[in-house]
């Protein structure tokens, strides 16, 4: 839902090239064992020749180039660290260790959709008892992980690893990534399902609006507005972050209709059952994240932009909205229609 032409601009153009792409190749999914690796910030991964890994530095990067420059950022402070010995090796005796979560691990809907579906790969090889790093960044995700991993029949002993930590691991198992630039592989559904599959059964809301805190990011200026709006023509208003991430997940399940301001618990339309609608409302950055999701799971997806496309810059996503309560009606038209 564009009211614009998205023709009329650069983004616009992009736009248009990227939804119209009629299918996406995705890497091979493996586990790589890396010898002799060190480990910056418990997500940098550099190989005993010096080399960084470069799935380690960036997720799924559109061409490389993000990752290669925060590589060269960080080598000349790896270099300090290895020549002054600063650097602590992580006793080679116990479970393998494993290095799963990359840089944005801060944020819930990339945690859920990049980095958690890899520990399927170790499933896959048979690995379910280890060591996993775990960065400052998901540490406040604990409880997410640990479900996660209970979900999945894994058993990890978690190993600190706080901002500005180097370890040496003498074999690291480093899963690969699960998509390629904007796109993502069936295995993020694949755990989904799992998730899913984790959760006891649980009253049904087939209508969810999904507010954004009002202490957030991204705030809402007329949210009080927007959520009497949804209540009114029949969703329930939820702010998921206020719940048990099973509730959060045997929500999503249950729906039929979901919409809702840009926001990572979105993520979780993933869990939807294939023909549900999912209605996305934010700013003219377009982040394809969520239309991708809705594509992988089979769910009838739609955009309401707040202003027209622009190119992605930092002020765009964290700046406030204030969204037309004739978007979210359109948006409520749609989903019933």
């Amino acid at each position: 839902m564009i009211g614009f032409d998205p023709a009329d601009t650069a983004k616009g153009r992009e736009f248009l090239r990227v939804i119209a792409r009629p299918y996406a190749v995705c890497p091979a999914e493996t586990v790589l064992l890396i010898r002799d690796a060190v480990v910056l910030d418990g997500s940098h991964v550099v190989a005993r020749d010096g080399q960084g890994v470069r799935e380690s530095f960036y997720n799924v990067p559109p061409d490389g180039e993000r990752a290669a420059r925060l590589a060269a950022r960080l080598a000349p402070r790896l270099a300090g660290r290895l020549a002054a010995g600063d650097v602590a090796a992580l006793p080679e005796a116990g479970l393998p260790v494993v290095a799963l979560f990359l840089q944005d691990c801060n944020n819930f809907g990339h945690l859920l959709a990049e980095h958690l579906p890899r520990l399927l790969h170790l499933e896959a090889i048979g690995l379910r008892d280890f060591r996993l790093l775990l960065p400052d960044a998901a540490a406040p995700f604990r409880a997410v992980i640990d479900f996660t991993l209970h979900a999945l029949g894994l058993r990890a002993e978690m190993v600190a690893c706080p901002e500005g930590s180097a370890v040496r691991v003498a074999a690291l198992h480093f899963p690969t990534l699960v998509g390629e630039g904007w796109f993502k592989s069936p295995t993020v559904l694949r755990l989904f399902e799992r998730l899913r599959a984790a959760v006891p059964p649980m009253g049904r809301v087939e209508r969810l609006y999904v507010a954004r805190p009002a202490s957030g990011r991204r705030r809402v200026v007329n949210a009080a507005a927007l959520a009497t709006l949804a209540e009114a023509a029949g969703y329930a208003v939820v702010e998921p972050s206020r719940l048990a991430f099973a509730a959060q997940i045997g929500l999503f399940a249950g729906a039929r209709r979901v919409l809702g301001p840009m926001g990572a618990a979105l993520t979780l339309t993933a869990t939807m059952a294939q023909g549900g609608r999912v209605g996305v409302i934010g700013p003219g950055y377009c982040d394809y994240f969520y239309w991708d999701l809705a594509c992988l799971a089979g769910l009838d997806f739609d955009w309401a932009f707040t202003e027209p496309l622009a190119p992605f810059s930092m002020a765009l996503l964290e700046r406030e909205m204030t969204i037309p309560p004739a978007s979210l009606r359109r948006l409520i038209e749609w989903q019933e229609g």
